[in-house]
């Protein structure tokens, strides 16, 4: 259903966190009479959706009130780290995991690094180089293209740009790995296939058959190899990576919701 302008929001009842605890809070209340931004992310408890979405409203919060929409920087601030602190209850492991590989990235280029590279269990070299830009000399460029249009452009300097590596190594490595799994099925696969990042396309009746080999992929892939501590060591890491949990990769054979 495509939102018009005019539609009023539903009566929907959601839960805020307070001084006192939990308690309900009615959305068309919360929104009566002002001019809001109201998202959601895909996955509430992933690292990607929560660490790397959900701040990009804060960094942007003077732009939004520019535009009119009443928004505190702190209570952003706030829903930040209170998602933040919720996957540390939730997901532990993951986010311990997480931790480590931050520290590990920021040691790596503090020590000269200037891009981290790893190879992939299906053989892909990924090349992650993101430099910094120089915000200080701006290159201002004006074009003539149905009016006048003036554009401001940061260069990129020799140095990389540690927060982003840290912010982006996480995901790009969960999403490596995610494709390593689909590379190396498809190479037992011999029917019509399509791929689109982490989903498969294929034959309603080849489903079941499908469904099998994914998940017998994904039991050899994880079980013969540790792919965290291979990791950690092309990118020079100086820790050992944390040992968390005693997830059998030969579990996801029978799982009814893995990759399903």
């Amino acid at each position: 259903m495509t939102i018009q302008v005019g539609d009023t929001l539903p009566a929907v009842n959601l839960t805020t966190m307070t001084g006192e605890g939990p308690k309900p809070m009615a959305i068309n209340e919360l929104c009566s009479g002002k001019k809001v931004v109201l998202f959601a992310v895909p996955g509430a408890f992933t690292p990607t959706c929560s660490v790397q979405h959900l701040p990009g409203f804060v960094e942007n919060s003077q732009a939004l009130k520019d535009k009119g929409i009443e928004v505190s920087k702190e209570d952003l601030t706030q829903t930040v780290n209170a998602v933040r602190d919720a996957m540390y209850s939730i997901v532990p492991g993951p986010m311990k995991v997480m931790d480590y590989i931050e520290k590990q990235v920021v040691i790596a280029l503090k020590d000269g690094r200037k891009y981290l590279e790893w190879t992939t269990p299906s053989g892909f070299t990924v090349h992650q180089e993101i430099m910094a830009f120089d915000k200080k000399h701006p290159q201002r460029i004006i074009l003539q293209l149905m009016g006048e249009c003036r554009l401001r452009l940061n260069k990129l300097t020799d140095n990389p740009n540690i927060a982003r590596h840290k912010s982006a190594t996480m995901p790009n490595l969960i999403h490596s790995l995610d494709a390593s799994l689909l590379h190396l099925a498809v190479q037992e696969w011999d029917k019509p296939i399509g791929l689109i990042h982490d989903s498969v396309l294929c034959r309603a009746t080849d489903m079941p058959e499908l469904w099998i080999l994914i998940r017998k992929t994904c039991n050899k892939l994880f079980a013969e190899n540790d792919y965290l501590k291979s990791f950690a060591e092309q990118i020079g890491a100086e820790d050992e990576p944390p040992i968390i949990g005693d997830l059998k990769p030969e579990s996801v054979i029978e799982s009814t919701y893995f990759f399903c």
